[in-house]
């Protein structure tokens, strides 16, 4: 990527902080629900 378009996307980001963030967090529930299901669950025994 050149100089412009880095700075380009970057002003495109800061004039739109709550859709960034949203996607964040989506991307953190999905990584999460897919973490979730590689690890082996733990079950408590009584």
């Amino acid at each position: 990527m050149t100089a412009s378009e880095i700075q380009m996307v970057s002003e495109s980001i800061a004039l739109h902080p709550p859709v960034v963030i949203f996607t964040l967090c989506i991307f953190m529930y999905i990584r999460g629900k897919m973490l979730e299901k590689k690890s082996p669950r733990r079950v408590l025994s009584e």
